[in-house]
Parts: C-alpha cells; sequence; structure tokens
C-alpha cells in the first residue's frame, strides 16, 4: 500500500474511533461540547477566605471531607474574599472543557516492586512509592450576571494504570440536585 493510502486508511480509523464515544455519557472519553449549560439550582454560599466549594455523592462537601478516590466536584470563583460570597441560582455557558491529568506526591511506605515502571512509578528503595494522578475534566463557566464565576472541575485520583476521566454521568451524580447538566448536541 502506498503511504497515502495508509494515512488515509489511519485517519478513518481514527474518526470511527472518536465518534464511538460521541454521545455515550458513560464514557471518561466523552467531552462535554462548549455551548453545554450548568445550571446551580439554588444558591451557594462560597466560606469567607475560600474561592470554591467541593461537591460528592449530591451534597456540597468540606475539602477535608472529599474522598479524592471517588467523583468530586469543585465550583470555583475568580477572587477569595474575608467574607463568604453567595452565588444565586443562575445557568452559566459552558465555554471550553479541558482534561488533565495531574502528578501528586509519593505515596510512601506503598511498595509494588523493585523495579521502575513507567512515568510516576518509582519503587524499589525505602521511602520509594506511587505517586497518585488526578484526572480532572475543567469546565470554564461564563455568565453576564455573575462575572466573578470561574469554573468547574471534576475529578478523582488513581494510580497511573488505574487512573481514568469521570464520565458525564459520574459528574452528574457529584453534582446532584445542586447543579444540573444539560450536555448540547455536538454540530456535525
Amino acid at each position: 500500500m502506498k503511504p497515502i493510502g495508509i494515512l488515509i486508511t489511519a485517519m478513518l480509523l481514527t474518526s470511527c474511533q472518536t465518534a464511538a464515544y460521541e454521545g455515550n455519557e458513560n464514557s471518561p472519553f466523552y467531552l462535554i461540547p462548549a455551548g453545554s449549560t450548568l445550571t446551580l439550582t439554588r444558591n451557594l454560599t462560597v466560606p469567607a477566605n475560600q474561592v470554591a466549594v467541593f461537591l460528592q455523592g449530591g451534597e456540597v462537601v468540606a475539602s477535608d471531607r472529599v474522598n479524592q478516590y471517588y467523583p468530586h466536584c469543585k465550583f470555583e470563583l475568580r477572587r477569595r474574599l474575608d467574607t463568604a460570597q453567595t452565588v444565586p441560582a443562575d445557568n452559566f455557558e459552558i465555554t471550553k472543557v479541558v482534561q488533565e491529568i495531574g502528578h501528586s506526591v509519593a505515596l510512601d511506605g506503598l511498595q509494588l516492586a523493585g523495579v521502575s515502571v513507567g512515568i510516576g512509578i518509582h519503587v524499589g528503595a525505602k521511602g520509594d512509592g506511587a505517586s497518585l494522578q488526578t484526572w480532572s475534566t475543567r469546565l470554564t463557566l461564563r455568565s453576564a450576571r455573575q462575572p466573578e464565576v470561574l469554573r468547574l472541575s471534576c475529578g478523582q485520583a488513581a494510580l497511573p494504570h488505574e487512573g481514568q476521566h469521570v464520565s458525564i454521568n459520574d459528574m452528574r451524580k457529584a453534582l446532584g440536585n445542586v447543579f444540573t447538566l444539560d450536555v448540547a448536541k455536538k454540530n456535525k
């Protein structure tokens, strides 16, 4: 097969794979399209000296109560104030969606093997352990009435070989009835 034929075949196969995830809200590979809407269904208070509130299992939870190994979301404002900030119920347009993988410090005491495997896993020497990764999806938000609202980030932590991004349905479970997420149809 000529090189151009191989290139065209590869492009066709790649486009088929991407289309397989489109519309599957249980897939960690299906991104929320820009133009979707996040609706805050009730007033939400961000405590003084903080810029965010966390949600998990459908409830607002304190940051030190979040189980990082399960889907959770962080609703963020642009500025930290020394007084509480109340965000009234509103619709927010999702203008940008980015998936990221962040690395954290090593888990001390976790011994896997006497070798080094992949990026972020360093085992063998005493005190070395596997690094956690946080698989996050960041939604940039916009509201003309509330420009101080910045974004919603949802994710979960895992070992590098076990991790995946949260699906849209996992996000909905984390948000519960505090937010609703309406996914826009992609233009083809």
